[in-house]
């Protein structure tokens, strides 16, 4: 298995236009066929900051089947004016899962 931790810094004042981004694609992610987990946290304490844990079946269900959605195309294409700077991906294989 494959899993992401993306991280997301917010522009001051649009931290709740990145919040209904965020669930308006959780709820497509998630019924893609090799998406195990598509989660989105904002953290506490500071409401800019959001974490998503992404889990898929492999690296190419990330690559190439979630990826080339129209719909993440345009997420990314509307986060990004609600962004400071790019968005810090890190890439993990899954060791262990309950």
């Amino acid at each position: 298995m494959f899993a992401l931790v993306v991280r997301i810094k917010a522009i001051k004042s649009k931290e709740d236009e990145i919040e209904r981004l965020l669930r308006e694609a959780t709820e497509k992610v998630r019924e893609e066929k090799d998406t195990l987990i598509y989660d989105t946290h904002r953290k506490i304490g500071d409401s800019t900051e959001f974490l998503l844990y992404e889990r898929y079946t492999d690296k190419n269900a990330w690559e190439k089947t979630h990826m080339s959605k129209t719909y993440v195309k345009e997420l990314l294409q509307q986060l990004s004016n609600c962004m400071e700077g790019e968005p810090q991906v890190e890439e993990y294989e899954v060791v262990e899962s309950l």
